[in-house]
């Protein structure tokens, strides 16, 4: 009896992996699959923290005719050739840079750490700013914006010098 059990619970556990492990078709457009994890993708971007699930049938298949169109426009765009004239090409690479730096720039503010004895001792230095009114803030309420504003001033500081390092190596002309 028992085998026959474990049989069924594995049986069940399996397909229930199977089910959520294969995203659902929502429609094709040309052949092309869309699915829940394009229709989720869409929700992330357009209300942060709903999913597609959480949705009635109505705003469900409004969000898929959106994402058919979409997908419509992008064939569009494709066949048109647009992504093949120098005027995009640049404004892409503009773009690429751009982002390449916005992630470096994050990734150089996640290494900053600001420690509980930094937060305290500005709280002790600026203790006759840190009112609301004319209340006192404890330091226990302010100390998460004084952490972000500490982490923000030192990477302004580490921006500096780091960009100060690089104009020192470079052949800078400003011709104003």
């Amino acid at each position: 009896m028992s085998r026959k059990f474990s049989t069924i619970v594995i049986s069940l556990v399996l397909a229930t992996s199977f089910a959520y492990a294969a995203p659902a078709t929502l429609a094709t457009v040309n052949g092309k699959a869309i699915t829940t994890i394009d229709a989720n993708a869409f929700m992330a971007k357009a209300i942060p923290g709903m999913s597609f699930e959480k949705l009635d049938p109505k705003m469900k298949r409004q969000v898929v005719d959106q994402l058919i169109n979409q997908t419509l426009v992008k064939d569009q765009v494709l066949k048109s050739g647009l992504q093949n004239t120098p005027a995009f090409k640049a404004q892409y690479a503009a773009i690429k840079d751009d982002l390449a730096v916005d992630m470096w720039m994050k990734q150089q503010m996640n290494k900053i750490s600001v420690t509980d004895k930094e937060t305290k001792a500005f709280y002790d230095a600026n203790s006759d700013k840190m009112k609301q009114g004319d209340k006192k803030v404890p330091y226990e309420q302010a100390k998460k914006e004084i952490g972000q504003f500490l982490k923000v001033e030192k990477f302004k500081a580490n921006m500096n010098k780091t960009t100060d390092a690089l104009r020192a190596s470079a052949k800078v002309e400003v011709k104003l």
